[in-house]
């Protein structure tokens, strides 16, 4: 009797662990996602101008996510303006003389433009396809970045490869275009199962493959 008491007891905790923890992990990480990505938006802007007018009480909390905020507004209506074009030339063509910080201005810029879809590369990611990769009979997901010519090679695809769960690093490769497999997922789509290793899967998980024709 005490023993399938005990037993029984195990099962009801059991069973209310795992799903407690269902709950826990994802609500759990998501809102210390969010504090993190606050408090980082939060100490950007505010204190510093505190800091630089010596005064000794820090401000609000969270009073520098509006200012961020605010700032990252401001900035983006004045670079819309001739004024702001005009400071953005300028700083660009300073930053163009320093080696090292041209080289990663020029990549996060780019990258960026491609990602939000605005700019001069706001259509870099022009659409999602399956190549072979890392070898032969392992599929990957890639972002078409543009096309590209070799001599005595057919047309071949610029794709970007991206990583997981870290999606703004990868590799660079030329495939040729008859070894890309189309997709009808979208770039957001692409990126957030790309994030998510697999788990976050699109409203249609298998309609991209079957219409592309994959195995």
């Amino acid at each position: 009797m005490w023993k399938r008491l005990r037993s029984r007891l195990v099962t009801i905790l059991r069973r209310n662990f795992v799903a407690g923890l269902l709950v826990f992990v994802p609500v759990g990480f998501t809102l210390f996602g969010v504090m993190w990505i606050l408090d980082q938006l939060d100490s950007l802007v505010l204190p510093r101008i505190f800091r630089a007018l010596g005064l000794e009480t820090g401000p609000p909390r969270f009073a520098g996510v509006l200012v961020t905020i605010g700032a990252i507004l401001f900035v983006g209506l004045l670079t819309r303006s001739f004024l702001g074009r005009w400071v953005l030339s300028a700083w660009e063509r300073v930053i163009d003389r320093v080696p090292i910080a041209r080289s990663l201005y020029s990549v996060l810029k780019q990258f960026m433009q491609a990602v939000v879809g605005e700019g001069a590369y706001g259509e870099s990611f022009q659409r999602v396809v399956i190549i072979e990769y890392p070898r032969q009979g392992l599929y990957s997901y890639a972002f078409v970045t543009g096309r590209a010519e070799l001599e005595d090679s057919g047309p071949l695809l610029k794709v970007f490869v991206s990583s997981t769960p870290n999606p703004t690093t990868g590799y660079y490769l030329l495939v040729p275009e008859n070894d890309a497999i189309d997709t009808d997922l979208s770039v957001e789509e692409a990126f957030r199962l790309i994030v998510s290793a697999g788990i976050a899967e699109p409203e249609r998980p298998q309609a991209a493959l079957r219409a592309a024709g994959a195995p």
